[in-house]
């Protein structure tokens, strides 16, 4: 009993001294995602994009109710087999436009997929290297915490050293050259 005692005494401890060595921080990954360069980018790609489908969309609706005006002011003199094909017709039509809305939300959700899987992968290299160089033994996502004190939150440092490394999407390998062959000058040091 004793011996359990003293292997709890020192378990404590020990963990005791690692706490006063622990430094943890956390990261806002989805106002991270929001606010680096190349989120911006991609929304603003994105929603440009999803205007363009719309009004595409706007259109087939708009084609629709023509041919639905149209059968309803033709119905009255039309045989039984006009109305049975022009019945065939604004079906399928109306069908048709059904499959293109699912396609155009299914591209639409895959391309933000996309581009936020991009973002969210080298976000962690940089949230890995802002780690190292705070020494935090731990970062978390705020998202999966109830309290933590602002003085730990190192969003705007993750998103300052992203934007700097990846820009809109860039990588500095494919800026390393200028137009003319030569690498750019160095920046100015902090």
């Amino acid at each position: 009993m004793h011996r359990f005692l003293f292997a709890l005494a020192v378990a404590v401890a020990a963990r005791g001294a690692f706490a006063e060595n622990m430094k943890i921080g956390y990261v806002d990954i989805q106002r991270a995602v929001q606010e680096v360069e190349e989120g911006k980018a991609a929304r603003t790609r994105l929603q440009a994009e999803l205007q363009q489908k719309r009004g595409d969309l706007e259109k087939k609706r708009a084609d629709l109710e023509k041919m639905k005006a149209d059968y309803d002011k033709q119905a009255p003199v039309l045989s039984d087999d006009a109305k049975r094909q022009r019945q065939e017709q604004l079906q399928k039509a109306f069908v048709d436009a059904q499959n293109a809305a699912g396609q155009m939300q299914e591209e639409l959700s895959g391309k933000e997929q996309e581009a936020m899987q991009s973002i969210s992968k080298r976000l962690l290299q940089v949230v890995a290297e802002v780690s190292d160089r705070e020494n935090f033994t731990f970062v978390l996502d705020k998202a999966a915490l109830l309290y933590a004190p602002a003085a730990s939150d190192v969003t705007n440092e993750v998103v300052r050293r992203y934007n700097e490394r990846f820009g809109k999407g860039e990588t500095k390998a494919a800026k390393s050259t200028t137009p003319n062959g030569k690498p750019p000058p160095a920046p100015p040091k902090k």
